[in-house]
């Protein structure tokens, strides 16, 4: 006696559950991903100038932990606009140089560059941390 064996039926392929699995990974990214404006900075290459350029400027140290010190003076944040005030009284436009330290954070920096902005200090220039300023302490 011979036994056939069994025709095994051949499913069709489902691609819904595949469709589910992508659109719910589509949503996914889409909730997660940010979409917001991102803001630059814009930072111009120094120029090279003399010691005369630098005459009558400010220089702001930004150190570890967002010390500043104005002019070697230090202060808070917060005070930097109060501080500030006696020099743009003097001369609307300012030369403000930051000279933020190696190991200071980004973000502020960044704060120190918006609130500066906010006085009305425009011409704002960042000096390398190694590099002499003339008339500063060392």
């Amino acid at each position: 006696m011979r036994i056939e064996p069994l025709e095994r039926r051949r499913r069709p392929l489902r691609l819904a559950p595949l469709v589910d699995v992508v659109f719910l990974l589509l949503v996914f990214f889409m909730l997660v991903a940010r979409l917001e404006r991102h803001q630059a900075i814009v930072v111009d290459p120094p120029a090279e100038a003399g010691a005369g350029a630098l005459r009558g400027s400010v220089l702001v140290r930004l150190g570890i932990d967002g010390q500043l010190d104005l002019n070697g003076r230090p202060l808070v944040l917060d005070q930097l606009p109060q501080a500030l005030a006696p020099f743009l009284r003097r001369e609307p436009q300012p030369p403000v140089l930051v000279q933020p330290s190696t190991a200071a954070a980004l973000q502020s920096l960044v704060r120190l560059l918006d609130v500066l902005s906010g006085v009305g200090a425009d011409q704002v220039t960042l000096v390398a941390p190694s590099a002499a300023v003339p008339g500063s302490a060392p």
